[in-house]
């Protein structure tokens, strides 16, 4: 199979490696606005470079492609990979908006492409694990903790931190965390109450994101759960962890594992496998056999995530005013 890739920056160039490692697909072309990037990536590839996504998709034909551009960039390219009936894969999170959304949502079904977005701890073995674990069992309350060093980066893309483009902590980096939860959970967050801080990275005209959200959640089965995310640690937490009558079992993404107690015993899995390259694979082969049914995150799913994250910045926005999610149609 053929594959494009429009964005080149850091997840453009490793998924292309990891197209390349898959023995499934080749990379045949490549686009980004910068010229010399693209270039950079052919020569790797052996592929043809673009400075135009639009002329890459007139002048190759490809099986697939895969949108590295940063979330604020998705209606227009989405539409035009749909338009070539090409399958997509589509970066996290899948818009920015919600009406951006809808509008990537109803491209791709007309089209009736094979879809994934790349919410990859889907595909890691202890995010599986802890679903097995849960199957049919009533969950209290999910905690989602997030914390990484965001505000020490050096070089940061300006984009990262205004809310306008990013959405923030919970938009940008931490609907990886809730969409584990919803993932585990097999339900849908109903509405959050969100609070906000910067403790660390004050506001200014370099940085309108907030560096703090705490968040409130209502699961649609019932459970609640907390989601704390923050962007000034010096360090990485990446946490999901769930609570029921007679167990508790944390999800922890920093060491690959599931820990904790289910009854009388105790449950300690660990496992070394790679969900990026998983996640990649698992898409190729959907496309091989054009069964959507392969994929763990449609973009369909991938947008109800979308709606928890910013029904949670909605509310930090507000002051800690309840936010109901946006129905995905």
């Amino acid at each position: 199979m053929n594959v494009g890739i429009v964005g080149l920056g850091g997840p453009g160039v490793a998924h292309a490696k990891r197209v390349a490692a898959s023995g499934r697909a080749r990379v045949a072309a490549v686009a980004d606005v910068r010229e010399d990037r693209a270039r950079v990536a052919a020569h790797e590839h052996g592929a043809r470079a673009y400075a135009d996504y639009r002329e890459m998709l007139e002048r190759e034909a490809l099986d697939a492609v895969l949108l590295c551009t940063p979330h604020f960039v998705r209606v227009e390219p989405i539409r035009a990979i749909c338009a070539r009936g090409a399958a997509l894969f589509c970066e996290k999170p899948p818009a920015l908006t919600m009406q951006d959304a809808a509008a990537c949502l109803e491209a791709i079904r007309g089209a009736g492409v094979v879809n994934s977005v790349g919410f990859m701890y889907r595909w890691a073995r202890v995010t599986e694990h802890m679903r097995e674990l849960l199957d049919g069992r009533v969950v209290l309350s999910c905690t989602v903790r997030g914390a990484w060093p965001v505000a020490f980066w050096e070089g940061i893309p300006e984009w990262l931190l205004t809310c306008e483009r990013s959405g923030g902590p919970i938009v940008e980096q931490g609907v990886h965390l809730l969409d584990v939860a919803r993932y585990v959970l097999r339900d849908d967050v109903v509405e959050a109450q969100a609070f906000a801080a910067n403790r660390l990275m004050p506001r200014g005209e370099r940085a309108t994101v907030d560096d703090t959200i705490s968040v409130n959640l209502r699961f649609s089965g019932g459970a609640l759960g907390t989601h704390l995310h923050n962007w000034s640690h010096r360090g990485w937490v990446w946490e999901v962890a769930c609570i029921g009558d007679d167990f508790t079992l944390t999800w922890d993404m920093a060491t690959s594992s599931v820990r904790g107690r289910m009854s009388e015993e105790t449950v300690h899995f660990h496992a070394e496998d790679d969900p990026y390259q998983a996640e990649i694979e698992g898409f190729l082969l959907a496309v091989e056999r054009g069964d959507q049914s392969l994929i763990r995150s449609s973009y369909e799913d991938a947008a109800r995530t979308l709606a928890a994250a910013l029904a949670a910045a909605e509310s930090a926005a507000g002051g800690g005013r309840p936010v109901r999610t946006t129905a995905v149609e």
